[in-house]
């Protein structure tokens, strides 16, 4: 016989994938016996098999036609379909086939001759058997299209079942664990109640102990927990079974609860006949079969063992050792508040007196740490009357108890920061915040040795608060400053307040006091809230928009208890609002603005947060207001730049009809040029409001009258000039481009002019500017009167004459100096 492919059968991945179902042997089920009924009418077989492969056997879960529920892997068929997952397995005659020849059961009784199994392959790709149908004589044909497509669909049905009942089995799984868990946290909290109630007493606060192991662990009938006294350990608490023995002293050698402590390691038992930690005859006095138990420890220190025993074997599960080493934990708090508790009375006048007298909270607390030693939460051993004053919290309620457990989600920095300190012996300081109380506190944590430490605190909730609203205040600032309209606005307003207070919402939005209505643009909100962007009416939140209208500020601590809110208290809520702050922004006694503040929970407003909302208003519109006035003055500045540009089009035609009898047309046409060359100076001014242009910008306006701007060549970094200079440089520019059109570069066809400015370091930094003209014919200078042209070149830039004018061969070369002062805008 051909061997099986091992890698496919004892695949490890596969294996885990099979037990993941948890579905060898298990009993008949009516599903999956249906489906084998099924593929057998079908596929006009007489045996049809839910078949599993395991790694040393096949099992069949539903089976027809073939009475053994499972065979070793030498009498598979299905092992050989393990190798094929994407396809049908079909062999035709089994004695005729090499992988099969040799099976028993092809060779022997039942005698089968023809196999079809389909790969049962679960949705990551292992295949955990086949559902197969099997036949006493061979079929040449195999299996018809139709059936093979049946067989595939009974396959995806049984792995269907498969994975429902994995998802059932899991889901129960869950509940259970649920309910363990309930079971554990009730037994825990009992507990704990009574370890705080026994007020230090050794003896009550370990029973205490133990009952509540005994409830969280069902499974047991004794519990005792075991002390350590020297080379013994002693039952100093007990119950159920155990309890008869308190006082019981047994050796830490020879004893299970002995080798617990030694080692430190808890142990499960699962039959004390077997275990070599056992003595049997103390076993048999104790009713002991089966046991866990888990050492105390405070520190690096054995105090003992807890110990939760059963008559029966293999009671306790390893869920049940992890709960009992909870119980542990509960154990060494109790030790160490009876301990503490001792030392404390030992010296309750001084230090009764020193933590009543003191104004600062102080507390003195031990770190608890997991299995493996890290610390991972502290316990309350003391604190003074002061501590409950800061933080809130009744200081009865809180001894013996663990940080995590007082503030449930308290940040971890709470307890890493100081178990920094056990860990170095360094004192720290700190500034920070308990979310959940939203207080602040500041101190400094400090080692007292071992796992202990004190702390030394105030709350400084109201200084925080204030210098982050200060800085609010000053992010706003400077936001608004820069900023360029009422969305911007509205945005930097509603995040100062938001971020500043802690709020679920804020916002700063326009009013229309007779629809009484809001136009929220823009809203701040805490991450994962929607958006309240758009229109929204004041009389579906409430009953107060009179108050508004006056002018009043409306503070609701609860809108589920304020008589203006409660009505509609559950619209609020779906805004993720529970206190709320309504600012109104009043112009000329009319309601036009509001800042709004919206909490997720009830709220005291305090007078300094309603001063901070008060300044974040009238800076918002004082930025408004600057922020539509800006934009008036521009709609101002563009309307006088449309009626000066009509003017100039004016003098412009009137020069036209005057002028049209002139017989010297050249100067007629040179006076229009200039106008226009003024125009265009004035559109780059319109561009930036008549505050500046760019010098690019207004030398190409005007050159483009000239010639193509293709025969100029710009070379300097463009700047802002102002509106003098630009007016200037236009008639400049106009003026040379004329003489180049007439005398210069410009006449001949290949003619080129080159503008290069740059600035010049001196003792008043200079901007020097230069037009060289090439390619056009030998210039010469004017004979006779210069006309008006020459004098505005000679003028150069902003009338300061600063001007050098070469007629070369070449082509003309000028030169024009101004102070770089008075060019820039």
């Amino acid at each position: 016989m051909t061997p099986l492919p091992p890698l496919r059968v004892g695949d490890a991945d596969r294996l885990a994938a099979l037990d993941g179902f948890g579905i060898l042997d298990t009993p008949e089920e009516a599903g999956f016996d249906d489906v084998v009924h099924l593929a057998c009418r079908l596929c006009a077989a007489p045996v049809a098999l839910v078949s599993l492969v395991a790694g040393d056997r096949q099992w069949f879960k539903a089976r027809l036609g073939f009475p053994p529920c499972q065979t070793d892997l030498n009498s598979s068929v299905c092992a050989h379909a393990l190798a094929t997952p994407e396809r049908l397995l079909v062999i035709p005659d089994l004695r005729e086939d090499p992988r099969t020849a040799a099976n028993p059961l092809v060779t022997g009784d039942p005698f089968l001759r023809f196999y079809a199994g389909a790969p049962l392959v679960t949705p990551e790709g292992q295949v955990l058997g086949t559902l197969c149908v099997i036949d006493h004589k061979p079929r040449p044909n195999g299996l018809t299209d139709r059936q093979a497509d049946d067989l595939r669909a009974l396959a995806r049905q049984v792995m269907a079942q498969l994975e429902l009942r994995r998802a059932i089995a899991h889901r129960d799984a869950v509940r259970e664990e649920e309910r363990q868990a309930f079971r554990a946290r009730e037994a825990l909290r009992d507990a704990q109640a009574a370890v705080v109630a026994a007020d230090g007493d050794l003896d009550s606060v370990l029973a205490a102990v133990v009952r509540g192991a005994l409830h969280t662990v069902p499974a047991a009938d004794g519990g005792a927990v075991e002390l350590v006294d020297g080379a013994d350990l002693e039952y100093r608490a007990a119950a159920g079974t155990l309890a008869p023995h308190v006082g019981l002293r047994v050796p830490l050698a020879g004893s299970l609860a002995g080798h617990c402590a030694t080692s430190r390691v808890p142990q499960r038992m699962a039959d004390a006949a077997l275990d070599p930690h056992i003595r049997r005859d103390l076993a048999e006095r104790l009713g002991l079969r089966s046991a866990i138990v888990t050492p105390v420890l405070r520190g690096d220190v054995v105090l003992g063992a807890l110990k939760l025993q059963s008559a029966e074997p293999d009671a306790f599960t390893e869920r049940d050792l992890e709960l009992l080493g909870l119980l542990a934990g509960v154990a060494t708090a109790g030790l160490a508040t009876a301990e503490a508790g001792a030392l404390i009375r030992a010296k309750d006048v001084y230090w009764r007196g020193l933590f009543d007298r003191l104004s600062e909270g102080f507390l003195v607390a031990e770190v608890v740490r997991d299995r493996t030693g890290a610390i991972a939460d502290w316990r309350y051993l003391e604190i003074n009357p002061a501590w409950g004053a800061l933080v809130g919290v009744d200081p009865a309620t809180v001894v013996g108890r663990t940080i995590r457990e007082v503030f449930p989600g308290v940040e971890d920095a709470w307890v890493d920061e100081f178990a920094d300190v056990v860990r170095t012996g360094e004192p720290a300081a700190f500034t920070r915040q308990v979310g959940t109380l939203r207080r602040w506190y500041e101190g400094r944590a400090f080692a007292l040795g071992g796992d202990r430490f004190g702390v030394l605190f105030l709350e400084v909730t109201a200084r925080v608060e204030a210098e982050r609203r200060r800085d609010a205040l000053l992010g706003l600032g400077d936001h608004l400053r820069d900023a360029a309209d009422r969305d911007e606005i509205a945005t930097a307003a509603a995040t100062a307040v938001g971020e500043a207070l802690g709020l679920s919402r804020a916002g700063y939005c326009s009013v229309d006091a007779d629809r009484e209505t809001i136009a929220v643009e823009q809203d701040w909100r805490l991450p994962g809230l929607p958006s309240i962007a758009g229109e929204h009416r004041f009389r579906d939140y409430g009953s107060y928009i009179e108050q508004l209208k006056r002018g009043e500020t409306v503070i609701v601590h609860d809108v589920r208890t304020d008589p203006r809110t409660a009505a509609d208290a559950d619209s609020l809520a779906a805004v993720q609002c529970r206190a709320l702050f309504n600012l109104p922004v009043m112009e000329r006694g009319r309601f036009v603005g509001l800042l709004f503040a919206l909490c997720g929970e009830p709220r005291a407003w305090t007078d300094e947060e309603a001063r901070f909302l008060r300044e974040v208003a009238d800076r918002t519109r004082a930025a408004v207001a600057r922020a539509e006035a800006e934009e008036q003055q521009r709609l101002l500045n563009g309307e006088l730049a449309h009626r000066l540009k009509n003017t100039l089009a004016i003098v412009q035609s009137i020069a036209t009809q005057t002028l049209r009898g002139v017989t010297e047309r050249d100067i007629v046409q040179a006076f229009d040029r200039r106008v226009l060359a003024l125009s265009r100076a004035h559109d780059a001014l319109v561009q930036r409001s008549w505050s500046s242009a760019g010098m690019r910008a207004v030398m190409e306006g005007v050159l483009t009258l000239q010639a193509d701007i293709g025969r100029f060549r710009f070379d300097g970094p463009d700047m802002d000039v102002s509106a003098d200079a630009a007016m200037s440089l236009s008639l400049l520019m106009h003026e040379l481009a004329t003489n180049a059109l007439k005398y210069g570069a410009l006449s001949a066809a290949s003619g080129t002019v080159r503008v290069a400015w740059r600035t010049e370091e001196a003792a008043e930094p200079m901007l020097a500017l230069k037009w060289a003209e090439s390619g056009g014919p030998p210039t010469q200078p004017p004979s006779g009167r210069t006309g008006f042209g020459s004098k505005l070149i000679r003028m150069g830039l902003l009338g300061t004459r600063d001007a050098d004018i070469r007629y070369e061969v070449s082509g003309l070369q000028a030169a024009f100096k101004a102070p770089l002062a008075q060019v820039r805008a």
